[in-house]
């Protein structure tokens, strides 16, 4: 009897521990959901000569797309679109292309992206908000090595190897998305540069433009069983880099010290032994802690900001604390982010070639006595009546393009009255002029570097 007592009291304990494990199977499992309002980052496959409403549109995805603790959708799907409407610019920028002798009717296309493409041939029906394409983007990254404290220093090796690897992994993404900006299309960015001098032209969308398509309904990938949670303690690797896209946007000139900003992580961190500890859409929340704006003679604008605390889903918030180490940014802004976390905008080292040329060719147009040197009686004799063509058309130029060229071979004083506005032109926008602020819209792509001090001591 006491047998089958036992045998009972056994299979009831096997039968509670099933159900126990095929319960905690069922609540570790999580839905795979990208919500609505994520951008999906797409790159132009091809140049496209703006034409009509409707005009169909192909980009790429430029990079993975993470849901919880993995990616679901990757790097290279296809996305195609069209065109969806125009906007008009407003009367100050149309009438900022005229003087700058540009009569071509200038239309911003209104993209739309409606179908995804997996690399398995899956078809996803999107729909999309767009904002307007972004050319020539590149990483600015902090060029200073990464500096110890004392507390850091203390740290066990291990530690140091992992953040050395967390950084040289960051700093080989940034190498990569700038070689794909900068190696392609080189030839066709010339012409098109030559073709933007006339006075009218056709308008292209570039390929390689970079378009933040923001879902606007969620898209489901099934459910899966997530990653082992990270233990008590774990914390991610001291002087680790993190990913993440900005939800409030920045501006040196309109943003105070003491704004408070915040990021959602766009890809999960893991400790070292691949355990979940962010997963992505954590929120990190901070504040500007410098700001200045931009001022007349080229004096450009600085930006600083510290992120502070970190936020899981469900979890209460805790501290963190992370500078900027690189952030996504337009070539021709030329930033640089110091080795504290600062940004701002640097000036280029040609700006004052413009103003020189404009200047050489204004005194070409206006000086019309030239002096013949042939080793006979009449050296350094004015000869009258002989027009500097060439000043006069490269001064035409500077004031009003290809079309002031041509007007100033027909009239001298046309050349000078556009080689005076020329120069004027550029000595202000090089020189005098008001500098480059420091912008960052929401959705720019940035990396945060943990700080070592509060790394260490929160281990």
């Amino acid at each position: 009897m006491s047998c089958r007592l036992r045998a009972v009291v056994a299979c009831v304990v096997v039968l509670i521990s099933s159900s126990a494990v095929g319960g905690q199977v069922q609540d570790d499992r999580v839905a795979l959901v990208v919500e609505p309002g994520r951008p999906l980052r797409v790159r132009l496959n091809e140049r496209v000569t703006i034409e009509h409403v409707g005009q169909i549109v192909t980009a790429t995805v430029a990079d993975p797309v993470f849901a919880y603790d993995r990616v679901v959708i990757p790097a290279g799907a296809a996305v195609t679109g069209h065109i969806a409407s125009f906007a008009s610019p407003s009367r100050w920028a149309r009438a900022r292309t005229i003087v700058r002798g540009d009569f071509t009717p200038q239309r911003t296309p209104v993209v739309q992206f409606d179908m995804l493409t997996l690399p398995d041939g899956t078809q996803l029906p999107i729909s999309t908000a767009v904002e307007t394409g972004r050319e020539r983007i590149t990483w600015s990254m902090t060029t200073a090595a990464a500096k110890h404290s004392g507390v850091a220093a203390r740290g066990k090796a291990q530690v140091a190897g992992q953040a050395k690897q967390a950084i040289a992994v960051a700093k080989q993404r940034v190498r990569d998305a700038v070689i794909a900006v900068k190696t392609p299309h080189k030839m066709q960015r010339l012409k098109e540069a030559a073709i933007a001098q006339l006075p009218y032209h056709p308008q292209y969308l570039r390929a390689g433009t970079l378009y933040a398509a923001e879902l606007a309904a969620s898209v489901s990938f099934g459910e899966i069983i997530a990653a082992e949670p990270a233990l008590p303690g774990d914390e991610p690797s001291p002087q680790g880099v993190l990913t993440a896209r900005l939800v409030t946007p920045l501006d040196s000139a309109t943003t105070p010290k003491g704004t408070p900003i915040q990021a959602v992580l766009t890809e999960p961190v893991f400790s070292a032994d691949r355990r979940l500890i962010f997963p992505e859409g954590t929120r990190l929340d901070g504040e500007v802690t410098f700001a200045k704006h931009a001022a007349s003679m080229h004096r450009n604008g600085q930006l600083r900001f510290l992120i502070e605390r970190v936020r899981v889903p469900e979890h209460e918030s805790k501290a963190l604390l992370a500078s900027l180490y690189a952030v996504e940014a337009k070539q021709d802004d030329r930033l640089v982010v110091d080795d504290e976390g600062g940004a701002s905008a640097t000036n280029s080292k040609t700006r004052f070639i413009a103003p020189a040329l404009a200047l050489m060719s204004l005194h070409a147009a206006v000086d019309q006595d030239h002096r013949r040197f042939d080793n006979d009686a009449d050296d350094n004799e004015p000869v009258v009546g002989q027009a500097n063509i060439g000043g006069r058309g490269v001064a035409g130029w500077f004031g009003f393009g290809l079309l002031g060229a041509g007007l100033g071979q027909i009239s001298r004083p046309v050349a000078i009255a556009l080689g005076v506005y020329g120069a004027a032109r550029a000595t202000y926008s090089n020189l005098l002029g008001k500098g480059h602020d420091v912008v960052f819209p929401a959705n720019t792509l940035i990396q945060v570097q943990l700080s070592p001090i509060a790394s260490a001591q929160s281990q």
